[in-house]
Formats: C-alpha cells, structure tokens, sequence
C-alpha cells in the first residue's frame, strides 16, 4: 500500500507549500497529492481553496489575483510561526523540486467557482516540460475536467476522485469513455467489493483521506493501493 501525502505532509507543515512537500519526501512518502488552480494571469499555482481567506494572510479569489499579488502574501504563519513568509509555490516550483524524486504525483485539477479554459493545457506543458509525465496521476472532482484533459493527452493517467456514493459506479466508469488509470473514492464509501472489482478491471483503488492508525490498518488489509493521508508517518 503506497502512502499518499495530502497536500504534502500537512500535519506537520503548510498544506500544499513547498514546506509541505518537502517533509513528505523527508518522510518517505511515496506520493505527493497536491491543487492545482489558475490565478488570474493564467499561473498553475498550487491551493486547495478557490480562496487565499483559509491559508494566507490575505483574501480574495485566486482567480482575481495575479502571481505577483499572490506572491506577497504569507502562508505560513496561519499554521505556525515558524512557517512565517511561506510563500504560494507554482507547479513549475513545485515539479522543480519533486520532480526528480522516486515518488508518484497527484495533480488535483480545481475548479470553481469558475471553470478556467486553460488549465489542463498549462499543467500538462508543465508536466512534459520537467519530463515528469510518466509519474504523475491526474485527478479531479470536475470528470470533464479529466475528458478535456484526455483530449489533449491521450496517454495521461486518469484518477476518477468522487465523494458521493454513486449507483452502479463502474457502469458510470465505463459510460465516460475515459480510460481510468485508479479511482479515489472517500474512504466512507470503500469496500472490499468495491475493491475488488476494481482490480478485477485494472483500476488502482486510491482512498481519502485516513489520519487514524486503526482505520489505515484496516483498509490496508483491505488491498486498497493507496493511502492519502495528512501524515505519511501514520503507519510508521
């Protein structure tokens, strides 16, 4: 079972800082899960929220603001002192320094509350620009996110993220018409049948979020893949 840091090791630095990510390599984590949204002058830049409000100093809409505007403010200090002058990292950043590490990346695609026409370009030029597209899993909560991104890349591993329990999912698997490379389903909704089948189809099982010992035990013993975890100690 590969341990999956979300949003970098964020139990013990900033979520989704260059900080984050590299306490998830310092860790032994054997992917990095990490947000990918578009500020205003077209950036990939890497943040869960649509908003800076939760994680920075500041306010306002990523979407608003350019690079530059962003650049100023802190993302650090809002999780600890000592984190003061963390800064939003690029994927450019970001790839630069993960890269060319043994790890897998999970590029979340973010949308909302706009649907930015360039975002699944941007990042794959990123991504074929530092050479690093034969370990990266592309996933999204927006599937024609994941179709858009298809029709640029045929090849780009697709991971199909939901948070509901859907009716019949592998039928709905098959009906998009992707080639699904690994579904991340919240661990609410996982079970061994679930599991099963998936494999049965060649489809990774990847799951989120787990920070409880006793839970990652169990669905380890599950046969899930992977594990997206804010601790990648959590086994350890």
């Amino acid at each position: 079972m590969n341990i999956i840091a979300h949003r970098g090791a964020s139990t013990y630095a900033p979520e989704n800082t260059l900080a984050a990510f590299q306490k998830a390599l310092d860790q032994g984590a054997d992917g990095i899960e990490l947000d990918v949204r578009l500020t205003k002058d077209n950036v990939p830049v890497i943040c869960h929220d649509a908003t800076v409000n939760r994680t920075s100093n500041g306010k306002g809409f990523i979407h608003n603001m350019t690079l530059n505007q962003l650049k100023k403010l802190d993302f650090g200090s809002t999780f600890s002192k000592k984190f003061k002058g963390e800064t939003i990292p690029t994927l450019d950043e970001t790839l630069s320094l993960i890269g060319d590490k043994p790890i897998t990346i999970h590029i979340e695609l973010k949308n909302g509350p706009v649907i930015p026409k360039d975002l699944e370009r941007k990042v794959l030029d990123l991504v074929y620009r530092h050479g690093v597209e034969h370990k990266v899993v592309y996933s999204s909560f927006d599937h024609v996110s994941l179709q858009r991104l298809t029709n640029i890349d045929p090849n780009a591993k697709i991971g199909l993220l939901f948070h509901i329990n859907l009716i019949n999912l592998f039928d709905y698997i098959q009906n998009t018409g992707l080639h699904i490379y690994s579904i991340h389903p919240n661990h609410f909704y996982v079970t061994e049948e679930m599991i099963d089948e998936a494999h049965e189809r060649n489809i990774e099982v990847n799951i989120y979020t787990v920070n409880n010992r006793d839970q990652a035990k169990i669905y380890q013993g599950l046969g899930i893949d992977g594990l997206i975890t804010n601790d990648p100690l959590i086994l350890k």
